[in-house]
């Protein structure tokens, strides 16, 4: 999660805390206990949303970690079943991870190269299948570059939260 977010959420939970202990205090200041009630939900209304916006932040965080840790699994236990000793596409691995959370259903494109020497340079095609018919019409990346031994969240892109499967096909070369 980007750092500007966690200071704004954090200054929004301040000025709210501030605006709402000085209106209590405003409103009940000919009581005695009117500053130290003042000070006391002031300080609630602070811990309250501190705790509700760095809550959701780090939920966000910990999904984001989560996803890509599985992403990065399933390309190693993929290339441990197709990998080849040989410096070949066979050695490039693609794996699409869906986050529900943001709107419309958002498809994550992770790559891995488990080439030694050689790097990818170009770019993939992607098509998500139900019943042996695309959906969502093919989706292809911007030019991209893998190192040997890279893995990387390259891309992203709206469309279908559930589908039967997927393919793609890399286009471009390895040198």
């Amino acid at each position: 999660m980007e750092m500007w977010l966690i200071i704004f959420t954090n200054i929004l939970a301040f000025i709210l805390a501030l605006i709402f202990g000085i209106g209590y205090y405003k409103k009940k200041k000919k009581e005695k206990v009117s500053q130290i009630r003042a000070e006391l939900w002031g300080t609630a209304v602070f811990i309250g949303v501190m705790i509700f916006f760095n809550g959701v932040i780090l939920y966000v965080n910990y999904s984001e970690k989560q996803r890509v840790k599985a992403a990065y699994t399933e390309m190693e236990k993929n290339n441990e079943e197709r990998g080849n000793e040989e410096e070949s596409f066979a050695n490039l691995e693609l794996s699409l991870k869906t986050d529900k959370s943001k709107g419309p259903d958002t498809h994550y494109i992770y790559v891995a190269n488990f080439n030694k020497k050689v790097s990818f340079h170009g770019k993939v095609y992607i098509k998500t299948i139900i019943n042996n018919k695309i959906v969502d019409g093919e989706y292809t990346t911007k030019k991209i570059t893998i190192k040997p031994g890279e893995k990387k969240q390259i891309d992203h892109f709206d469309g279908r939260s559930l589908y039967d499967s997927y393919s793609w096909e890399w286009e471009g070369e390895l040198n």
